[in-house]
C-alpha cells in the first residue's frame, strides 16, 4: 500500500554532511600534513561527536545515543593507536603489526557496526518530528492556510504530575520530542532529523519559537506550529485542523502510555516508513 506524504521530500543534508565532510578532511589534512596528522584532526572531530551523542544520552536517556557515544570514543581510540604515537601493553611502534591486536581491533568494529546498523534500520536512533507532523496532517482534509504564529488551545487532559513527567521521558527516549519541564509546564518538542544538532545544542534559538506542544497544570493542552514546519506541507493545510490534530497525535500518545503500551505509539510511527535520514 502506498502512503501519501503531506510533507515536502525532506532535501534536509545535515545528517550526511558530518560524515562526508570528516572523510574529506581527513583526507585534506592527510594530504598536506601527513597521515598521522589527518588521523589526530579526524580522532579530534570524533571526540566531539562522541560528546554530543554523550549529551543527548543524557537529555533524552535514549539508550542508542549512549552505544554511540561508545562507539564513537572506540574509534577516536583506534585512530590514535593506528597513528602510532602511542605504546599498548608492552608492544611499541605500530600496535596494528600484532596479529591479536590487529584482530580484536578488527572484531570490536565489526561488532560497533552491527549494531549501529541494526540500530539505524529499526529507527532506535531516529528524531520522530517527520512522524508526528505527518500523523498530525492525516486527518486534515481542509486547505486554506489561516496560519497564526499564537499558540491554540486543543483540549484538556486529565493527569498527575508524576503521570505527565513520565510521558514526557518516554518521549525523551524514544526521541519523539526534546521535553522542556518547569515547575507549571512539560513542554514537548518534536525535531526533525537534520534539526536535531542546533535545537539539542541550543544554537536554533528559543524552543518557543518551534513546534510545540505544551501540558500545564491544570490539564490544559496548547500547541504551537513554527512557520517553517508549516510551510514544510505540501499544501496549505487548514491551520485549526492542523493544530487540533498535532495535539491529538501527543494526546493519544499520552493515554497509550498511561495505559502501559506506549509501543502502540512508536508502532504508529514506525508503520509511516519515513526513511531513516529523514
Amino acid at each position: 500500500m502506498s502512503l501519501t506524504r503531506k510533507l515536502k521530500p525532506d532535501r534536509n543534508v545535515t545528517g550526511p554532511l558530518i560524515p562526508l565532510g570528516m572523510i574529506a578532511i581527513f583526507g585534506l589534512t592527510s594530504l598536506i600534513f601527513g597521515v598521522p596528522v589527518g588521523m589526530y584532526i579526524t580522532a579530534g572531530m570524533i571526540s566531539l561527536f562522541s560528546l554530543y551523542s554523550l549529551y543527548v544520552f543524557l537529555r533524552t536517556r535514549n539508550l542508542p545515543q549512549l552505544v554511540i557515544f561508545v562507539y564513537s570514543a572506540f574509534l577516536v581510540f583506534v585512530f590514535v593507536v593506528a597513528a602510532g604515537k602511542i605504546s599498548v601493553g608492552n608492544i611499541t611502534g605500530n600496535p596494528f603489526n600484532s596479529l591479536e591486536f590487529a584482530m580484536a581491533y578488527f572484531f570490536t568494529l565489526m561488532f560497533f557496526s552491527f549494531v549501529i546498523v541494526y540500530l539505524a534500520a529499526t529507527r532506535k536512533a531516529k528524531w520522530r518530528g517527520r512522524e508526528i507532523f505527518e500523523l498530525a496532517a492525516e486527518p486534515v482534509e481542509k486547505t486554506g492556510n489561516g496560519y497564526t504564529s499564537r499558540p491554540r488551545p486543543v483540549g484538556k487532559v486529565e493527569y498527575s504530575p508524576q503521570q505527565i513527567r513520565q510521558f514526557a521521558k518516554f518521549c525523551g527516549r524514544n526521541l519523539i520530542a526534546l521535553p522542556y519541564l518547569s515547575s507549571k509546564n512539560t513542554t514537548l518538542v518534536p525535531i526533525k532529523m537534520g534539526d536535531e544538532y542546533g535545537r539539542v545544542l541550543g544554537l536554533a534559538g528559543d524552543f518557543r519559537d518551534a513546534s510545540w506542544v505544551n501540558f500545564d497544570v491544570d490539564g490544559e493542552v496548547s500547541v504551537h506550529i513554527a512557520q517553517k514546519d508549516y510551510l514544510d506541507y505540501r499544501e496549505p493545510l487548514a491551520f485549526d485542523q492542523l493544530c487540533n490534530s498535532f495535539g491529538q497525535v501527543f494526546i493519544d500518545f499520552f493515554e497509550l502510555v498511561n495505559r502501559g503500551e506506549g509501543i502502540r505509539a512508536v508502532d504508529r510511527m514506525d508503520d509511516l516508513k519515513i526513511s531513516i535520514f529523514s
